[in-house]
């Protein structure tokens, strides 16, 4: 060590002890944001994970459609049909026309007090030679049972029906909305999920929605989806593309979705395996088929809201990790011992 009786202070060497720790507290700051910014390294491998399922979580509000017009399909090429899945709605929650929002589970007082303007009311058409009129609910589902037709339209739009106490339609009222979230689990195969006019039916291995063109043109598909994914979001992880989508209109609203099965490694070693998509978009007007064209029927599309997804061969490995703490402390030490040994180089 030098005695300070032998050492010379000047101008130069202030100015360069000055300008030496600005260069050495910038170049430690710099240090010390890469090594407190994450790394993250994507790359691409194929995807083998089969035979597994796979989740689809879902919250969408239908503007224009009731809770019991809203029933949920799933179908996949498979050939795995699941109908009217609503016992997979972890809430359904009915939007009244005043706005107000009540659980679709709070079971509402039906107004008994119900006078029909005649003592023979119709049978929609279900009348026989024993049968001329169907004064109750119960009568007209009798009717219609006797002659084999589906009562599932007839109890939420018969008006005998509409003021029964024992028909669970009865408390839906015309101008309601409905919103549905909850979560499916279905192949990991291509397919889709729709909510779609009409009662869907399994006949000859094909999924079917049995509907009358002529009122269709009241199933509104209005709706936002308020969030739409498959499995569980990785920390950070995007926003999906499809929340916050709306769509105003009567017709076939279809989402062509594209799956991107993702394995995301955390710093602690910790997988969380999951998917993201992207998708394209398509809407079809409802026309109503003209009864003079011929076979305008065959043309017509069923309103409805479809999500039709394919998934990827390839899948994304995600790892996030961080510069261990001894390459940060030998880059400090390299800096600066470094820039004093240049200092000190310059000064002599």
């Amino acid at each position: 060590k030098i005695d300070e009786d032998y050492k010379v202070q000047t101008q130069q060497g202030a100015f360069l002890s000055i300008f030496g720790w600005i260069v050495i507290t910038i170049l430690v700051l710099s240090q010390l944001s890469i090594y407190l910014t994450p790394v993250i390294k994507e790359h691409m491998v194929v995807d083998t994970s089969l035979g597994k399922k796979l989740r689809i979580n879902f919250n969408v509000t239908f503007h224009g459609l009731t809770c019991n017009q809203v029933h949920l399909d799933a179908m996949d090429v498979a050939g795995d049909n699941q109908l009217n899945l609503e016992h997979e709605y972890t809430s359904r929650e009915r939007i009244l026309p005043d706005k107000s929002i009540i659980s679709d589970d709070i079971i509402q007082t039906i107004h008994t007090d119900y006078k029909p303007k005649s003592d023979c009311l119709s049978c929609y058409g279900a009348e026989s030679d024993t049968r001329k009129c169907c004064n109750t609910c119960s009568e007209l589902l009798d009717a219609y049972n006797d002659k084999g037709w589906n009562t599932f339209q007839i109890t939420k739009t018969a008006s005998v029906c509409q003021h029964d106490p024992s028909n669970p339609n009865a408390k839906y009222k015309p101008g309601e909305g409905c919103r549905v979230a909850g979560s499916i689990r279905v192949n990991k195969v291509s397919g889709n999920i729709h909510i779609a006019e009409g009662i869907s039916i399994i006949r000859d291995g094909r999924h079917i929605h049995q509907f009358d063109p002529n009122t269709a043109s009241e199933f509104n598909i209005s709706h936002t989806i308020h969030s739409f994914s498959f499995g569980d979001p990785f920390p950070d992880m995007k926003k999906n593309p499809l929340d916050g989508l709306k769509q105003f209109g009567i017709g076939l609203k279809q989402y062509y979705i594209k799956i991107i099965p993702t394995i995301y490694t955390d710093e602690w070693g910790y997988k969380h395996v999951t998917n993201q998509y992207t998708f394209t978009e398509r809407f079809r007007d409802y026309i109503p088929p003209d009864p003079m064209i011929e076979n305008a029927f065959a043309n017509v599309v069923i309103p409805g809201v479809f999500f039709i997804y394919e998934l990827s061969p390839f899948m994304i490995e995600i790892e996030k990790s961080y510069i261990p703490f001894s390459h940060f402390y030998t880059k400090l030490c390299a800096i600066i011992g470094g820039i004093y040994s240049t200092l000190g180089v310059i000064d002599g």
